[in-house]
């Protein structure tokens, strides 16, 4: 990363989300700030703009909990210890295949992710309720699908298929028909495309 990126996010990586505001009664102070970490990024436009919602009510507790459970599974379990800086360390340090410890990775992680899928569609009883399973967790976009996206991306371009979790392979293409993440996600990048 250049000296001018590591000023704006000192862990030299991505996302970083420069938010330039003008004065107002909330924003006394019309100075820019920076919000680095997916995580903190997507919460901040949660907040921000809340229709729709990426994130089910209190009220609907169950819900609220798959998504974050799915959310956290990609965060914490699947996307740090496969990242690219990860595998360039593996193959530096230890003389070991990146790629081949990515697919692991991915192949353990999206097997949990195929299970919780299908525990959540048992949740949800009755024919209408599989029906309207077009998502990770019900009918509509969730925290859930935009983390799993990217990280079926990364996992095609390590070169992992994704028949072996249908439940999974049918959400990234959900999501797909979607021009919000055909727009926003990696697919000019060839074989990204799920």
């Amino acid at each position: 990363a250049t000296p001018s990126y590591k000023a704006i996010n000192p862990n030299a990586s991505v996302p970083s989300l420069v938010i330039h505001h003008e004065k107002s009664k909330k924003e006394p102070d019309p100075k820019s700030f920076t919000i680095t970490q997916s995580s903190a990024i997507l919460d901040f436009l949660e907040a921000r703009f809340p229709n729709p919602p990426l994130l089910p009510s209190a009220a609907s507790f169950r819900e609220r909990s798959r998504v974050t459970e799915l959310v956290n599974l990609v965060a914490c379990d699947i996307q740090p210890p496969q990242n690219s800086r990860v595998r360039k360390k593996i193959e530096e340090m230890f003389g070991g295949d990146g790629k081949a410890w990515a697919r692991y990775v991915y192949d353990r992680g999206f097997g949990v992710y195929e299970k919780l899928l299908e525990k959540t569609r048992k949740e949800r009883l009755g024919e209408e309720a599989k029906q309207s399973a077009l998502f990770s967790v019900g009918a509509s976009v969730s925290l859930a699908d935009i983390y799993l996206v990217p990280a079926a991306q990364g996992a095609l371009r390590v070169g992992l298929a994704l028949e072996n979790w249908p439940l999974l392979k049918g959400v990234v293409a959900e999501c797909w028909k979607l021009e919000a993440f055909r727009k926003g996600g990696l697919g000019g990048h060839g074989n990204l495309l799920p």
